[in-house]
């Protein structure tokens, strides 16, 4: 039922009227408003509900399994892969010349009929043409099931290692633990009785409110999501610098507070070398498209820590390796059935290993990446990069073979994978056995939930979609006016650089090639600097998180920064402590109101409710 509810909530909210994106929040905003109304249930019935009240555990499998189904369907996940899958054949005009990439794709992969694919853009009055859709939905849903078990694989042989050997915090997790637990368990009341929650719930209140006031009445004062701090610098060489603009993400100031001071000021600290970086080629006369590369060096960054990873954990691997096997196994299994399944759809052995290789190593860093800081974005890791490290290093030539683009073409049909956060979400993995750990839950029983949260989720999304897009036309949704919303340029944008490959091959960057480069010896160096030195205050993981969403969070964690060292000067650790249930309270408070209360209304209150929009991440 609350899986149901959540994607009809997410398609009003976000498909329809583009008022939240709530299910793009980690956790995702119905998710968290399932468990609350499972809370407030359990409160009212009290004892009288016998056997049928729910457990701690239960609440907890209940919650994760609604983060995972239902940011499944979110907008960086699977609604980023069906219209890649026809965007080609809807856009192909004389002009353009797609039509010639077509005959690449196998006739599994997609719909042919051309009224099918119009239809889905443009909706249809027959509704959802099932039958087309029953064999590329099949096999899309095999690619789903294979990718997730990869992912979950690569949860079960690190996560004992990072749990029980590193003691990462997975931070994210002290919401649900927090929200679930009576108060025996910590010594100390439950948050919902905690007054210092209740601030922090308020703050975040008077935020939104304002804000949403402000919406309809621009008199009233209020900060709103950002502010464009950019602005104030108008000439060379302090101009480049724009756009910088302050985001008041109220999740992220919550969430890093819980964050090691280390790793947020070490984020400042690399988004402020970036800014450097771009004032200082300007000064010297350099224009350089993307300069400085940010994206670039994240990705560096992310393939250096995923090295890392593996390298440090080779003794679990090989323990696991002998005490599970299966696990080990599984994961091979799982990588081996994603890149034969690519190369049944066209994709030569070569790029579809070069290209998942990356994929894979982006989800295992971006995993650390929340469980060590509790970075609650889910756009946290280098957007599109996968793709483009493998063409500013080799070019576009490498990829065609006999004058086929039989590889770039099926490459562009997989650009969902690099534009969106589908293979972040196995980062709900990690956090759902460190959750089973702390919150009781039995191991089985969480891996159950885990793969039936994938099974359902897909499929259910994969419904709502097509419902969505056969009743409404997607030319008309996400924002969209007759042209597309996000998702159909996106996908366009793929087939747009196919087409530029087909017309002259790209040759290799080597600016871009040389910044992943960067990034990758800085955060080795970075690493090597605190095993080497007692106490070394820069963090390669506060690089990895200043470079790849630094733009989008340094304002907040640096009001969070300020918080926590104020917190720890006053008052010591038992001040920082004690503010805790405070940080959760802006989370909850934030989530409630702009992505609950704000998102129903705003999507059900017509065109003037609309000038107040909510993102996350």
């Amino acid at each position: 039922m609350f899986l149901a509810i959540g994607h009809l909530w997410i398609t009003q909210a976000e498909l329809l009227t583009l008022t939240c994106q709530v299910s793009m929040s980690v956790p995702p905003v119905p998710a968290l408003t399932g468990l609350v109304l499972l809370l407030i249930l359990r409160a009212l019935l009290g004892r009288l509900a016998g056997p049928l009240r729910l457990q701690r555990g239960e609440l907890l499998v209940i919650y994760v399994f609604l983060c995972l189904s239902l940011a499944l369907g979110s907008g960086g996940a699977l609604r980023q892969l069906l219209p890649n899958v026809v965007a080609l054949q809807y856009f192909a005009t004389p002009e353009n010349g797609w039509a010639r990439f077509v005959d690449y794709l196998p006739p599994w992969l997609a719909p042919a009929d051309e009224e099918v694919v119009r239809g889905f853009f443009e909706a249809s009055e027959a509704g959802v043409p099932w039958g087309a859709w029953l064999v590329p939905l099949a096999a899309w849903m095999l690619f789903v099931l294979l990718l997730f078990s990869a992912l979950h694989f690569m949860a079960e042989l690190f996560s004992d290692h990072w749990i029980h050997r590193e003691r990462l915090s997975f931070a994210l997790n002290e919401l649900p633990l927090l929200l679930t637990d009576p108060g025996q368990e910590r010594g100390t009341m439950a948050l919902w009785k905690d007054p210092v929650m209740w601030v922090g719930f308020l703050i975040a209140l008077i935020h939104n409110g304002l804000s949403i006031l402000h919406a309809f009445s621009p008199s009233v004062p209020a900060l709103g999501f950002s502010y464009d701090v950019g602005a104030l610098f108008h000439d060379r060489p302090l101009s480049a610098v724009r756009p910088l603009v302050a985001y008041w993400g109220l999740e992220v100031l919550g969430f890093g507070y819980l964050m090691p001071l280390e790793v947020v000021n070490s984020a400042l600290l690399a988004y402020g070398l970036l800014l450097v970086e771009s004032v200082g080629a300007s000064a010297l006369g350099f224009d350089i498209p993307r300069f400085p590369h940010q994206e670039a060096q994240s990705a560096g960054g992310f393939i250096a820590l995923a090295a890392i990873l593996v390298w440090s954990a080779r003794g679990h691997i090989g323990e696991q390796a002998r005490r599970r096997p299966g696990i080990l196994w599984g994961l091979v299994a799982g990588i081996a059935g994603v890149i034969c399944w690519w190369w049944a759809a066209g994709m030569s052995l070569l790029p579809a290993l070069g290209l998942f290789g990356l994929v894979f190593a982006f989800a295992l860093s971006y995993s650390r990446l929340r469980a060590e800081t509790g970075v609650p974005i889910m756009w946290a890791y280098p957007v599109t990069e996968q793709h483009r490290v493998l063409y500013a290093l080799l070019g576009s030539e490498p990829f065609v073979t006999n004058g086929s683009f039989r590889n770039l073409t099926v490459m562009a049909v997989g650009w969902f994978l690099s534009r969106g956060y589908l293979t972040g979400l196995g980062a709900y993995q990690f956090e759902a056995i460190d959750l089973s750990r702390r919150g009781e839950v039995s191991r089985r029983e969480m891996v159950t939930t885990l793969f039936l949260a994938v099974g359902i989720g897909a499929l259910v999304s994969f419904y709502a979609q097509l419902h969505s897009y056969y009743g409404y036309g997607l030319n008309f949704l996400e924002g969209g006016v007759h042209s597309g919303g996000m998702r159909a340029g996106s996908a366009a944008y793929a087939f747009r650089m196919l087409e530029g490959f087909a017309k002259s091959h790209e040759a290799p960057n080597l600016v871009e090639t040389g910044a992943t480069v960067w990034g990758l010896v800085a955060t080795v160096a970075l690493l090597f600097l605190r095993h080497t030195f007692l106490r070394f205050p820069i963090h390669p993981l506060g690089f990895v998180l200043g470079t790849v969403r630094g733009y989008r969070t340094w304002a907040s964690l640096a009001l969070a920064a300020i918080a926590k060292a104020l917190a720890l000067k006053l008052g010591g650790v038992g001040l920082y402590r004690r503010l805790i249930p405070a940080a959760l309270g802006i989370v909850i408070g934030h989530y409630v109101m702009a992505g609950g209360v704000w998102s129903v209304i705003g999507s059900f209150g017509g065109e003037a409710f609309r000038s107040y929009q909510v993102w996350f991440g």
